[in-house]
């Protein structure tokens, strides 16, 4: 495991290097970057946007078609919450607290009624897309807390951050504070702590789907395995596209 590590760092600060080099590469792969992890963080909930709907997600806002507005109004919900993290991350002591889980929850349900005010669930709902158990209504504000307290101790600044993100990933889904958005808030809370330090954020595909469910019906280190694997295809994917752009501008300058 400490290998793998090595590895994804030593090709972290590489990709990181060539993109302080190539900034006008850098900025069409965030971009793309971008538009994946929108749409695999919707496909992991079971709602798949077309590309015109992520395009439009990511412009100023504009009059559209009625049919996309309640589309528009949670990808526009998600940028905004992912640009949150991308803020917070710049702080290099930024720690998981209340207050920040509270934000952003409220920033993915802002203009929704039933989700723009962070209450915890007060019930076990029967209907949901994850089926892996999760704490009782009265145990929310006590399990959470012990995870908040745990992601401040000194063992848990002993972790990679790979390790740091996928423990709080799987725990908070093991609480699963709110009956809307856990899943979502889960992964950005993961990929905060990735930012801080460097990393890409952690996109998990939509064909890994039904893994990634089983793996938060099973130990953390199931979830780690499959955040890992996520970490070295991102990376696989920004190599292979600064690798082809500067031979594409190769060709064209013969």
């Amino acid at each position: 495991m400490r290998t793998r590590y090595l590895d994804i760092d030593d090709r972290t600060q590489d990709l990181a290097d060539r993109m302080r080099a190539e900034p006008d590469i850098a900025h069409d792969f965030n971009r793309k970057y971008e538009l994946s992890w929108m749409y695999h963080e919707n496909a992991l909930e079971g709602v798949v946007y077309s590309s015109q709907e992520l395009e439009l997600a990511l412009e100023p806002p504009v009059l559209a078609e009625v049919s996309l507005a309640h589309a528009l109004k949670e990808l526009r919900n998600d940028k905004i919450a992912m640009d949150a993290v991308r803020v917070e991350a710049k702080n290099k002591k930024v720690r998981v607290n209340l207050p920040l889980v509270k934000k952003l929850y409220e920033t993915l349900g802002a203009g929704f009624d039933n989700r723009s005010v962070a209450d915890f669930r007060k019930d076990m709902p029967l209907h949901r897309a994850y089926f892996h158990d999760i704490a009782h209504p009265t145990k929310i504000a006590y399990n959470l807390g012990k995870l908040i307290d745990f992601c401040d101790s000194a063992e848990f600044r002993t972790y990679h951050p790979v390790k740091q993100a996928s423990k709080v990933h799987h725990g908070f889904m093991q609480v699963y504070p709110f009956t809307e958005n856990s899943g979502k808030l889960a992964r950005l809370l993961a990929n905060m702590i990735l930012l801080r330090d460097g990393y890409l954020p952690c996109i998990i595909h939509a064909i890994d789907r039904q893994k990634y469910y089983e793996s938060l019906r099973l130990p953390e280190a199931q979830l780690r395995e499959i955040m890992m694997d996520a970490v070295e295809n991102a990376l696989d994917n920004a190599e292979k596209f600064f690798d082809d752009v500067i031979a594409d501008r190769r060709k064209a300058a013969r």
